[in-house]
C-alpha cells in the first residue's frame, strides 16, 4: 500500500484530507442532500392531502418531528464533516440515499390511493372520501429523490477518496486494507446482519394496529403495489448498505453507511411507532414497526460505535505488530515458533466455528422436522386435521441440510462443506414459507387458528437464518488466514456457465412449477405474492449470489458452492411430486423445466471449477 511523503502505513486516514489536489465533491452532496432533506421534513407543514377524507388540522406532529430529524440529522452531519472527513460524508449520504430510493416509491402511493399509504406522519384518514395530493406530496417525492441523487454523488466522492494514498490504512498494519467486518470483530459483525435481517423480516409485520374501519392495515404481501415495492426496496437497501459497509476496506466510510441507512431505517419505522402511541383513539403501535426500530437502533449504535470497536483490536495487535517488526530482539526459532502458534490458535477458532455452525444446522433441521409432525392448524373438537402437504418439503430440506451439517464435524472436510451449507439453509426456510401460506389462509376459516406446529416451524426459520449467519462467519475466519490471491480473479467458464444456470434457478422459482386447469402454483405471476412466493424467491436470488461467489473463489470451495446450489434447486423442484396430488389434473410447469434446467448448468460449473482444483494440486 503505498503512503503519501510525511506518512506511513499506520498512520489514520485524517492526513490525506487536506490534499488540495483533489476534489472529492463531498461538500456539493452533502449540500445537495440538505436540501432534500429539509424538503422531506417541510413537506407535512405544506400540507400532503386535502379533501374532504383526510384530517390536516389534528396532524401527528411528534411523528413528523421524528421523521424530520432522522432525515436532516445524516445531511447535515455530512455538511459539517465534508471538509475535512469526505469520506465519512460520503458514506453517510449513500446510506440515507439508499433508503431514500424505497420512500420515494412509498410517497407514489400519495398519488394512486392516499387513504391506503397509511402515512400517520402526514395526515389521517377520516372518512373515505378521496383524498387528493397536495403539494407536500410533490415535496416530499422530490426531497426523497434529491436525497437519492445526494446518495449517488457520496458515492462518487467515496471513489475518489479511494484512489488517494492511505485509503483503508489503521494504527496496526495487520489491519490495513481489511474489511470493516474485520476490523471491529466478529461478534459486531454478527450482531449488525441479524439486525439487517430483523429488520427486512419486521416489514412483514404490522406496521399498526387498529379499530378503526377507515385506517385499514395490511400486511406486505396484500398492500397496494407502491407500498409494497417501496418496502421492499426499504429493505434491499437495508441488507446492501449494512453488506457494503462491511466489506468496505475505510473505516470513515462504513461507519457513514451504517449510520445514514440506519436512520434512514428509523425514520420509516421508528416514525411509524411514534405516530403509533401519539394516533390516539382506535390505532396503536405495531408489532413489525416496533422490531424494526429497535433493529435500525442497533445498527446506527454499532456504526457510531466501530471507530471504537477497531481501535481496540488494533491497539491489542500493536504489541505483537512491534515484536514481528523487531527481529534484531528475538531469534529465527522463536519467531517461527509464534507464528506456529498463531496459526494454530486460527485453525482452533474456524474449527471451533464449524463446530457451532454444524451444531445450529443440526438443532434446525431437527426443530423442523418436530414442527412438520405437529398439528399445524388449531381446529374445533370434530374436525380432523387436513394433510400439509408442504411439510413434505420441510422434511426433505431437514435431511438434506442435517447430512450436510454432519460434514462440518468431519476434521479436514469441514471448509469444502460449509459453501454447500451457505446455501442450504434457504430450502428450510423455504418449506416453511409455503406451509405458512396455507396455514394462513385456512385461519380465515371462523374457528380455526394456528397450531404449535406452526410456532415451531416458525422458530425453525429463525434457526435457519441464523444457520446461514454462522456459516458465513466461519467463512470469514477462515479467510483470514488464507492467501486468496493465488487463486484470485473470476473463472470464465465457472462464470458463464454457473451464472447461467443460477439465472434458470432463479426464473424456475418466480414461475409456477405445476398447474392444473383450476389450480397454480406459487408464482410471481399472482399479485399479491403470497408467502411461499418469496420463499421460493429467496433460493432463487441465494442461488445466483453464491453462483457470482463461486466464480473468483478457491477451485474446492467455489465447487462445493455451486453443487449446494443445485441441491437446493432440487429440494425446490421436489416439491412438483410432493405436493402436486393436490389437485388431480396437475401437469409440469414452467418452472420445474426451467429449475431443472439450472441444476444441470450448475452441475456442471461445480465439475469445472473441481477440475481447476485438482489442476492446481
Amino acid at each position: 500500500m503505498s503512503t503519501t511523503p510525511g506518512t506511513t502505513s499506520g498512520t489514520t486516514s485524517q492526513a490525506r484530507f487536506d490534499d488540495p489536489g483533489v476534489k472529492s465533491g463531498a461538500p456539493l452532496a452533502a449540500v445537495i442532500g440538505l436540501l432534500g432533506a429539509v424538503g422531506v421534513a417541510a413537506s407535512p407543514v405544506v400540507g400532503v392531502g386535502s379533501g374532504r377524507g383526510v384530517d390536516t388540522t389534528g396532524a401527528l406532529a411528534s411523528a413528523a418531528l421524528f421523521a424530520a430529524v432522522c432525515t436532516i440529522i445524516v445531511p447535515l452531519v455530512a455538511v459539517l464533516t465534508s471538509g475535512r472527513r469526505p469520506a465519512l460524508a460520503g458514506g453517510l449520504l449513500a446510506g440515507i440515499g439508499a433508503v431514500s430510493l424505497g420512500a420515494a416509491i412509498l410517497d407514489v402511493q400519495l398519488f394512486v390511493d392516499a387513504i391506503d399509504a397509511n402515512r400517520l406522519d402526514l395526515f389521517r384518514p377520516i372518512s373515505a372520501g378521496s383524498i387528493d395530493a397536495g403539494p407536500g406530496a410533490y415535496l416530499a417525492l422530490a426531497g426523497h429523490g434529491i436525497l437519492v441523487l445526494s446518495g449517488v454523488l457520496g458515492l462518487v466522492a467515496v471513489h475518489r477518496e479511494s484512489e488517494r494514498d492511505g485509503y483503508g490504512s489503521a494504527r496496526a498494519a495487520e489491519f490495513d486494507g481489511r474489511s470493516v467486518g474485520g476490523r471491529i470483530g466478529a461478534w459486531p459483525t454478527a450482531l449488525l446482519i441479524l439486525a439487517a435481517v430483523v429488520f427486512v423480516l419486521s416489514l412483514f409485520g404490522p406496521s399498526f394496529s387498529s379499530q378503526d374501519p377507515i385506517f385499514l392495515v395490511k400486511p406486505l404481501v396484500d398492500s397496494a403495489s407502491a407500498t409494497a415495492v417501496g418496502t421492499g426496496l426499504v429493505g434491499v437497501a437495508v441488507l446492501v448498505a449494512v453488506a457494503a459497509a462491511l466489506t468496505s476496506i475505510s473505516l470513515p466510510v462504513g461507519c457513514g453507511a451504517l449510520i445514514g441507512v440506519g436512520l434512514g431505517a428509523l425514520a420509516v419505522s421508528g416514525t411509524r411507532v411514534v405516530a403509533g402511541f401519539a394516533a390516539g383513539d382506535r390505532i396503536g403501535v405495531g408489532s413489525g414497526s416496533v422490531v424494526g426500530a429497535l433493529a435500525a437502533v442497533v445498527i446506527v449504535v454499532i456504526g457510531v460505535s466501530a471507530p471504537y470497536l477497531a481501535s481496540r483490536r488494533e491497539a491489542d495487535a500493536i504489541p505483537a505488530e512491534s515484536v514481528v517488526r523487531a527481529p534484531a530482539k528475538t531469534t529465527k526459532g522463536a519467531l517461527k515458533a509464534a507464528m506456529v502458534a498463531q496459526s494454530r490458535a486460527a485453525q482452533a477458532r474456524v474449527d471451533r466455528l464449524h463446530r457451532v455452525a454444524g451444531t445450529a444446522a443440526i438443532i434446525t433441521a431437527a426443530v423442523a422436522g418436530v414442527g412438520s409432525a405437529l398439528p399445524v392448524l388449531s381446529l374445533p373438537d370434530g374436525i380432523p386435521e387436513p394433510s400439509m402437504l408442504s411439510s413434505r418439503v420441510v422434511l426433505l430440506a431437514a435431511a438434506v441440510l442435517l447430512v450436510a451439517a454432519l460434514g462440518l464435524f468431519a476434521p479436514g472436510r469441514a471448509a469444502v462443506v460449509r459453501p454447500a451449507v451457505g446455501v442450504l439453509w434457504t430450502t428450510v426456510v423455504m418449506g416453511v414459507a409455503a406451509v405458512m401460506q396455507s396455514a394462513v389462509i385456512a385461519t380465515d376459516v371462523p374457528g380455526v387458528g394456528l397450531g404449535a406446529g406452526a410456532f415451531v416451524l416458525c422458530g425453525a426459520a429463525f434457526l435457519a437464518v441464523a444457520t446461514g449467519l454462522l456459516v458465513w462467519l466461519a467463512g470469514s475466519a477462515e479467510r483470514e488466514d488464507v492467501d486468496t490471491s493465488v487463486d484470485g480473479g473470476s473463472r470464465g467458464l465457472v462464470l458463464l456457465v454457473g451464472g447461467i444456470g443460477a439465472v434458470a434457478v432463479l426464473i424456475g422459482t418466480a414461475l409456477p412449477l405445476y398447474r392444473g386447469d383450476a389450480y397454480t402454483a406459487a408464482s410471481v405471476l399472482e399479485w399479491p405474492w403470497g408467502i411461499d412466493v418469496w420463499g421460493q424467491l429467496l433460493v432463487g436470488v441465494t442461488v445466483v449470489i453464491a453462483a457470482v461467489i463461486a466464480a473468483s473463489a478457491r477451485p474446492a470451495r467455489g465447487a462445493a458452492l455451486l453443487i449446494g446450489s443445485a441441491v437446493a434447486a432440487l429440494v425446490y423442484v421436489s416439491e412438483w411430486p410432493l405436493t402436486s396430488s393436490r389437485i388431480s389434473d396437475a401437469t409440469v410447469g414452467v418452472g420445474a423445466i426451467t429449475a431443472a434446467t439450472g441444476i444441470v448448468l450448475l452441475l456442471v460449473a461445480a465439475f469445472s471449477s473441481a477440475r481447476i482444483s485438482e489442476t492446481d494440486a
